[in-house]
């Protein structure tokens, strides 16, 4: 998480397409992670409140993942960082956070 974290000040003094643009890749890498962890048969919920957790966090995580795809084609066609672009990158790199903070949380749940 530090070095999220510090990806993103760095991105925050210095911003640009390619800089937001191996950021959401890395992020949507990092999406695919959680989802590979949410399947797993150690995630697997036990009771009914963890079930709908589990189904809500997979359909955050597969929102998110579509999301950046489409941040990241609107990025690569614009040949200068637009404001808006910029601040959907760093709105999504808290969402991505966030998202992580629940699967931990959830999987804290299932122990």
């Amino acid at each position: 998480m530090e070095t999220t974290i510090k990806i993103s000040r760095n991105l925050i003094s210095r911003p640009s397409n390619s800089g937001c643009i191996l950021k959401l890749e890395r992020t949507n890498n990092d999406l695919c992670q959680l989802e590979k962890k949410l399947t797993s048969y150690v995630c697997e919920p036990n009771t009914y409140s963890l079930f709908i957790k589990s189904e809500t966090l997979r359909h955050t995580l597969k929102s998110l993942k579509n999301t950046n795809v489409e941040l990241i084609k609107a990025l690569k066609r614009e040949k200068d960082l637009k404001i808006e672009l910029f601040e959907k990158t760093m709105a999504q790199i808290r969402s991505y956070l966030e998202v992580q903070k629940s699967v931990e949380e959830y999987s804290n749940m299932l122990r």
